[in-house]
């Protein structure tokens, strides 16, 4: 498991968030209207994504990328990974793979998007490719926590217990309220490694 759904939720809504939301602060914005819609939609698009109504959550993100077609691609790029999220959570790993790429390719250091497509291939069982999204991750923003323990967990499962540690050393470090949780799912797997023939 990489962090828990609330505080990856919460804080990917406030990441997403913040690229439309600087745009609107821009005096005379051309574009203040669709700023405004597209920020409702991202909201309304999250909060359902947290109750479980994974379809409204696409069409809501389906409509907040057709309206940043007139904004730069970094906004872009955070869109497709909301949708992906959502097509991640409804069980359609396709999609959201392709949602995730798209956010790549618009805006090749968004290291939310790494992150995202990183947890995508472990669900996938794609592990090298998990290892390689939360290794970008964290070499595009080294203060960001969560790929560490996400890259940590799969080093733990695969018993490079040295470079784990490390990993987790560095998450606690920036997010030392992990602890608990962290603890919890490392002596899960070493249960797991000691009951495997």
């Amino acid at each position: 498991m990489r962090v828990s759904l609330t505080h990856r939720s919460l804080f990917l809504t406030i990441i997403l968030l913040i690229p439309t939301s600087l745009a609107a602060q821009v005096q005379g914005d051309p574009h203040a209207a669709e700023t405004v819609r597209g920020n409702a939609l991202i909201k309304s698009g999250n909060q359902k994504l947290r109750d479980g109504d994974t379809d409204g959550a696409i069409a809501d993100f389906n409509q907040v990328i057709e309206i940043d077609k007139i904004f730069p691609e970094n906004v872009q790029s955070a869109s497709y990974v909301n949708r992906g999220r959502a097509f991640e959570k409804k069980g359609d790993l396709d999609a959201a793979l392709e949602d995730l790429n798209k956010a790549i390719k618009l805006q090749s250091n968004n290291f939310v998007a790494y992150l995202n497509r990183g947890g995508l291939h472990e669900k996938r069982k794609e592990i090298n490719e998990a290892l390689a999204d939360y290794s970008k991750a964290i070499k595009l923003s080294s203060k960001f926590p969560f790929p560490y323990r996400a890259r940590g967990l799969i080093l733990l499962k695969q018993a490079k217990d040295s470079e784990a540690d490390a990993d987790f050393a560095k998450y606690l470090e920036l997010f030392p309220d992990g602890k608990e949780s962290l603890d919890k799912e490392i002596q899960k797997i070493k249960d797991e490694r000691t009951t495997k023939p």
